[in-house]
């Protein structure tokens, strides 16, 4: 059973993502907020002493979502063209989860209008555990023979950034609407020839 301090936590930041997505970091106030989410400015503070607590916990939950993707096994006996498929068609579903890209739009917003803003969300994204999932499963490969890369992080990053440059930044930056099924299938299907074309060795 859901207790009532979680809901009106959850409020709280509902309503602070609002907020900040409307008036951003500096211009929001705890009241606008406290009004938003129904609650005494009592409860607010008691739960989030200042704006950039709020902030820090809404990064979180971006983050989370990210954190739900990191652990990636590698399975040697299985083809490795199946498993990459396998594993950005997980990531493609998070990047066009609508929740997450209105979520992610409101954070790098602020982020680019405030450097303290920037510097709280550099440090959740530091204490990331496993956040390199993508890169220790091409580390895997690479030991089990099966990939041939130099730069196992690099190799990671284009891989997702290939990814993202369909699926994710047009809808965050120019709110094109989210990618089709169809689309989301030919931008797995290009980058995971990509990839392979470049990494997968030759046995």
């Amino acid at each position: 059973m859901v207790k009532v301090a979680e809901i009106k936590q959850e409020n709280i930041i509902l309503a602070a993502i609002e907020i900040f997505k409307d008036k951003g970091l500096e211009q929001a106030s705890m009241e606008a907020i406290s009004k938003k989410a129904e609650v005494s400015k009592r409860t607010l503070y008691k739960y989030y002493p200042t704006k950039e607590s709020l902030f820090s916990v809404i990064i979180e939950r971006m983050l989370s979502c990210v954190q739900t993707f990191s652990a990636i096994p590698l399975e040697p006996e299985k083809s490795i063209k199946a498993q990459l498929t396998a594993i950005a068609q997980r990531e493609a579903q998070l990047l066009c989860c609508p929740n997450f890209v209105s979520l992610a739009r409101m954070v790098l917003s602020e982020c680019m209008r405030s450097g303290d803003s920037a510097t709280i969300m550099l440090e959740k994204v530091q204490q990331l555990e496993g956040g390199q999932g993508l890169t220790k499963w091409i580390e895997a490969g690479i030991k089990a023979g099966k990939l041939d890369v130099a730069e196992p992080k690099i190799a990671s990053e284009q891989f997702i950034g290939a990814l993202k440059s369909t699926l994710f930044w047009p809808q965050v930056l120019v709110h094109v609407p989210t990618a089709s099924q169809q689309d989301q299938d030919l931008a797995i299907e290009m980058a995971v020839a990509q990839f392979l074309s470049a990494y997968l060795k030759e046995n």
